[in-house]
């Protein structure tokens, strides 16, 4: 075993290992072990079937009628058997799958939506620069990722579990039937015993061989083929985003064109992959055909000897086709370019693995922050901030300030200079840099971005979130809506729509302040939060932040100048790191009407 079999063979148990937990330990034992001996149990009745067939085919060549019924009473037998057994190991295969399938979700999901791992993974710069720790998509590999490996490695072990037992059991019937066959050598002959085995190893060793022949490029193709569609598929789909742009720009042709030539890489890949699977039809199909025949015309001399009768051709043929099959799903499930293989496996156990160890490299890299945080005094205490970007450059050197509650603060720079990023430490969701961060224990803190992140559900969710829908009733809302200047979507509170569609950017804003005053928070963060509005209703969000009772600290980023008037204190950035920290010329003037 090489190197790179022993790493996937490592990373398929570091994705079972949280299966085999105690607590659920024996359940899982218990399941393999029953499906594993239903299917055992269904092979040894095949292979007791088998001899019924040949009994059952010799009553017929012997004009038997007695005898004919007599076995016939058995079929119906057989057949609730296999029926009952097929059910049982099918529903006990689902129930594994979607149990472990949960377990993986639970667990990917959790660790991706803890400790900002799945923001800081979006702006891990340094990681992305190096083209190996990227990992694209992880809603795919929660979903998609995950549901197939599960898929693949139940259907394949238990696939490999019922190879081996048609092997052993039907090779050994077959070898029974074959007898030995003298091979003529020379002067001389030498006498070959289980002939029939032989001959079905050498027959599906070929048909493998022309099956991987003909299917191997349908892999790449396939591949390719899915990358095409999701190519047009998210051309599409950002052209949905964007429809009000393109129709602005008079865009139609240009996007017409790109949908068009995008398609058109579908299209002729897909002919490719048509003439592909065109050839495989030919090969598999001849394979089929001729493997369906030939075991007959290998036990026709036998028949012709005397040695053999009618039933035991039946018999042979059907043993014969057992192995052949067996022999032919062991070599194919390590390259089929048809079904679920090894090498696809292998594909999703690689994509689930990278995606784990990026999240342990971006949970390390936030463990080894040099920014201490503590939750301590009645302020927000900064000493010695040094803000700094994955590569080590330095954004703002050695920052130090006090902010008390009801203080505001505005920091302005040009664009570039590392405004977000200094709010975003500030936050403790940029771990890059030096220094000491403290506030005060148990302080509610609000985050208002430029575009705010609105969840699917109703529009009470969306202004509630990310407290539960009954931190506030009906009236709260409302008001809260009212004031910020959101009356008219009152009576649609409870619709469920995709409020990120509906709303435009600056009624999304307008519902972050109604956020704001529904949630109360002592801490509020603002970046660009007010970049779409218009200056009357720019003037009536600050002032709600204002009025508000206990009056919140307010940190805020912002291009605006006008903005700086609501804040008594100012905070300039400079290249190179360098600050400077300044009084505001202009105070914010408290609204009368306390909210």
């Amino acid at each position: 075993m090489n190197r790179s079999q022993r790493a996937f063979f490592r990373d398929v148990w570091s994705l079972m290992r949280g299966f085999w937990q105690p607590r659920r330990r024996w359940t899982i034992f218990l399941l393999a072990a029953a499906i594993l001996a239903l299917q055992a149990y269904y092979v040894s009745v095949m292979v007791d079937y088998n001899a019924w067939q040949k009994m059952f085919y010799d009553t017929i060549q012997q004009m038997d009628s007695d005898s004919f019924f007599f076995y016939l009473k058995y079929w119906p037998m057989y057949m609730v058997a296999f029926i009952a057994m097929e059910v049982g190991r099918n529903y006990l295969m689902q129930y594994l799958e979607i149990r472990w399938r949960t377990q993986l979700v639970d667990d990917f999901v959790k660790r991706w939506l803890s400790g900002r791992t799945y923001y800081l993974m979006q702006i891990d710069e340094e990681l992305s620069a190096d083209g190996k720790s990227t990992v694209d998509n992880p809603d795919q590999r929660i979903t998609d990722d995950v549901r197939l490996f599960v898929s693949y490695f139940l259907n394949l072990t238990l696939g490999i579990f019922n190879a081996v037992l048609r092997i052993s059991s039907f090779g050994a019937v077959l070898w029974g039937l074959s007898g030995v066959i003298d091979i003529p050598l020379g002067g001389a002959s030498v006498s070959l015993p289980g002939y029939m085995v032989w001959l079905a190893v050498g027959y599906a060793l070929l048909g493998t061989w022309a099956t991987l022949w003909a299917g191997r490029p349908i892999v790449r193709l396939s591949n390719r083929q899915q990358e095409y569609e999701a190519d047009l598929r998210f051309g599409l789909a950002r052209l949905r985003e964007h429809i009000e742009s393109v129709a602005f720009y008079n865009g139609e042709e240009r996007e017409s064109a790109g949908a068009l030539g995008r398609f058109e890489a579908v299209r002729r890949n897909f002919f490719r992959l048509m003439l592909r699977r065109v050839q495989l039809t030919w090969v598999t199909e001849l394979h089929w055909r001729v493997g369906f025949l030939f075991p007959y015309m290998v036990a026709v001399p036998r028949i012709f000897a005397g040695e053999m009768q009618f039933g035991g051709l039946m018999q042979t043929a059907v043993a014969f086709q057992q192995v052949v099959n067996a022999l032919s799903f062991l070599v194919l499930r390590y390259y089929s370019p048809t079904e679920a293989s090894i090498a696809q496996l292998q594909t999703v156990v690689n994509r689930l693995t990278d995606f784990r160890r990026h999240m342990e490299r971006v949970e390390t890299a936030m463990s080894a922050s040099d920014i201490s945080r503590e939750a301590q005094g009645e302020g927000l205490s900064v000493r010695e901030l040094t803000v700094c970007r994955p590569d080590g450059r330095i954004l703002t050197g050695k920052l130090s300030f006090v902010l008390t509650r009801g203080e505001r603060l505005f920091i302005e720079g040009p664009s570039g200079i590392g405004k977000s990023t200094l709010l975003r430490a500030i936050a403790g969701i940029w771990p890059y840099g030096t220094g000491a961060i403290t506030m005060p224990e148990g302080a509610r803190t609000l985050f208002l971005p430029q575009k705010s992140y609105l969840p699917m559900g109703t529009l009470r969710a969306a202004v509630l979130y990310p407290a539960p829908e009954d931190a506030a009733d009906t009236e709260q809302i409302a008001e809260a809506l009212r004031q910020a200047n959101l009356a008219a979507f009152i009576p649609r509170l409870d619709k469920e729509e995709n409020w990120a569609q509906v709303l435009s950017l600056g009624e999304q804003q307008r519902l972050a302040f109604a956020k704001a005053i529904l949630l109360r928070p002592a801490w509020i963060f603002l970046d660009e939060a007010t970049s779409a509005l218009d200056e009357e209703n720019e003037d009536r969000m600050y002032g709600l932040l204002c009025g508000m009772c206990p009056e919140p600290a307010v940190v805020s980023v912002a291009h605006r100048r006008r903005v700086e008037k609501y804040h008594e204190r100012k905070l300039r950035l400079f290249a190179d790191g360098a600050w400077k920290a300044e009084r505001s010329d202009s105070a914010c003037q408290k609204s009368k009407n306390q909210i």
